[in-house]
């Protein structure tokens, strides 16, 4: 299984010359990225169209062209805070000759995310429209296309390095819930011993469980 690569991506290392389609890939992925800057820097009160604009340097006009309405606007965010966590992930560059490096670096891939701005802005907004049912729908089924890539590579990696298939499906499910879980906690008390020893058990029963 390969890295997802966006159209722009493509483009860039081709080296070709840009067509009208590419020109417009690369405004949204400019606008995308001021929307996501603005809810990482300001919180969800800072994602107006208005400020879009101004952060990408363009005309309100040129938002309204290529995000209609404000939810796609803030949909762009999420994608945007996932595309990124997407080409850090070093999932599809792991090798796996040996099971404990494998396993403990997608811990650490899942500290990195779970801990980053990346995910707190597609939790952050996902959170806040929970209650628009069409809209959370949306949301909720953009994060799990962008995300289940990520998961799948890591799946791949572990049944690469020993483990059943079904085994490495449910280590890739309970490790980013433990991490995300421990990251979630972060809003009422900051990680502790307690939380690197129970990361560590979690590593242990993995390890069995190749056996």
């Amino acid at each position: 299984m390969s890295r997802p690569t966006s159209k722009l991506d493509n483009r860039k290392q081709a080296g070709s010359r840009r067509t009208q389609a590419e020109r417009s890939e690369e405004m949204r992925a400019r606008l995308k990225q001021a929307a996501f800057d603005l809810v990482a820097s300001g919180g969800l009160g800072a994602l107006r169209i208005a400020n879009v604009a101004k952060t990408a340097g363009v005309s309100q006009g040129a938002v309204l062209h290529h995000f209609p309405n404000k939810n796609q606007v803030t949909l762009a965010a999420v994608e945007r805070a996932l595309e990124l966590a997407n080409s850090e992930s070093v999932a599809w560059d792991t090798v796996a000759d040996d099971p404990d490096r494998v396993l403990r670096a997608m811990i650490d891939e899942f500290r990195r995310f779970f801990f980053s701005d990346r995910f707190w802005v597609a939790i952050a907004i996902n959170v806040e429209h929970s209650s628009e049912q069409g809209f959370s729908e949306l949301m909720t089924n953009k994060v799990a296309a962008m995300r289940q890539p990520v998961y799948a590579a890591w799946q791949e990696k572990l049944v690469q390095a020993g483990w059943k298939n079904t085994i490495a499906e449910k280590l890739v499910r309970s490790g980013a819930a433990l991490i995300s879980g421990i990251a979630v906690r972060r809003m009422w008390a900051e990680p502790d011993q307690l939380s690197d020893e129970i990361i560590t058990d979690w590593i242990s029963a993995a390890q069995a469980m190749r056996k």
